[in-house]
């Protein structure tokens, strides 16, 4: 900018003092540049690998450039670097060859010590070094043989313009590396956590094993027959011990088998609890099936927790009891299975109750997700509780044919 403004001013005796100082500042800026340069390379390469030396050598340098300040502060007075007439007209002196000898073996020694230092600097500061000195050293060696062009201000510019190139390749690659990093650390979390999870259910079947094993089902199902047996002229105890045993049973055996059973054995297992449940609630209780479809498969024990909802802390609650319906429609995407009931809603249930019956809603809403074979949705208002799960058509579901 300022020998831009000195360019304009040349030969123009009216404007003396302003000509003067732009020449003056010309020359200030470019050695404070170079002073600043040697700055960042002691702080960033020498201090940074503890070089003693090499500090020292650049604190050498930099004094030899103070130095050359020094000439540039007297030669308004003494027209050491340069002078200037009562035309306005800029000429050397012999100073100037000092001036920018010493920028030139400046610029060489920051490239020497990049050169020496490269495995030490990181890559962006030695390409931004690297141009900030190379590129001036043609503008400032061309400067010394042509004076009506200024080289120097060429080759400043262009530098200028390739030192922001690489600034924004630079923020472009560490943006690319943050976000690599980034979805690199979020994929790590989501493995370790997919571990946490499988470990723990690994726990949980291992404790579930442990149990049955522990409690001998054999002898339970023993036992109840020949309480059974005993039984016979009390048809409903009769009844009820028949369908407890059916339910525990198909307990059991869900809790050892991960495989996908027909709805059919669901549906079983269900009418069985809901016998059991009918003991208890009697005619405040009524449950109606409407199965349109029941050739295919889902994992065990999905909607019987559904069913146990709306019994226990739907109509169970509502004093009139109610009304709970199991219904299987055949969707042309999916298998839908509601279970759905006019009690009062959940209003009534106490904070236990609400933990329960939260905990076997998303027991089913995981394992479908695990399995990637549906999803639970549960919709609740003043008429009661709808809980519905979309199942979806698996090659098991296309596959089996029950006719």
């Amino acid at each position: 900018m300022f020998d831009i403004i000195t360019r304009s001013l040349g030969n123009v005796p009216s404007s003396e003092y302003l000509y003067k100082t732009c020449v003056f500042m010309y020359y200030a800026v470019g050695g404070f540049q170079t002073l600043l340069l040697l700055e960042v390379i002691k702080k960033y390469v020498a201090e940074k690998a503890h070089n003693e030396l090499l500090k020292k050598c650049i604190i050498g340098v930099q004094l030899l450039n103070i130095a050359n300040y020094l000439l540039l502060i007297a030669t308004p007075f003494t027209e050491t670097i340069y002078s200037i007439d009562e035309n306005n007209t800029y000429v050397r002196a012999w100073g100037y060859y000092i001036w920018q000898g010493v920028t030139i073996a400046s610029f060489v020694f920051i490239l020497v010590v990049l050169l020496a230092q490269r495995k030490n600097v990181d890559k962006y500061i030695k390409h931004v070094f690297i141009v900030a000195a190379i590129v001036p050293v043609f503008g400032i060696t061309g400067g010394l043989f042509v004076s009506k062009v200024s080289l120097n201000n060429i080759m400043v510019t262009l530098s200028a313009l390739l030192i922001y190139m690489i600034y924004e390749r630079n923020k472009t690659e560490i943006t690319v590396q943050n976000a690599y990093e980034l979805e690199k650390t979020r994929v790590e979390l989501i493995e370790k956590q997919l571990v946490i999870e499988q470990n723990k259910q690994e726990l949980q079947e291992n404790k579930i094993r442990l149990l049955v094993a522990q409690i001998q089902p054999h002898f339970i199902f023993n036992s109840l027959m020949a309480l059974q047996a005993k039984c016979t002229d009390n048809p409903e105890l009769y009844n009820g011990i028949n369908s407890f045993g059916k339910y525990l049973r198909a307990n059991f055996e869900a809790m050892t088998d991960n495989d996908l059973i027909p709805f059919t054995d669901e549906l079983k297992n269900i009418k069985a609890y809901v016998q059991l449940e009918m003991m208890n609630y009697g005619d405040k209780l009524r449950v109606e099936y409407d199965i349109e479809l029941d050739q295919f498969m889902l994992p065990a024990f999905c909607v019987e927790p559904l069913v146990e909802n709306a019994i226990r802390y739907g109509v169970g609650t509502y004093e009139k009891g109610g009304l709970v319906q199991i219904m299987v429609r055949d969707e042309p995407d999916c298998i839908q299975i509601e279970v759905k009931d006019d009690g009062s809603g959940g209003n009534r249930l106490t904070d236990a109750q609400e933990g329960r019956k939260s905990i076997g809603l998303e027991n089913v809403r995981l394992r479908l997700k695990a399995l990637d074979m549906g999803e639970l949705s549960v919709s609740q208002d003043e008429s009661g509780t709808s809980a519905v799960i979309r199942l979806k058509y698996m090659e098991e579901n296309s596959e089996n044919d029950y006719d």
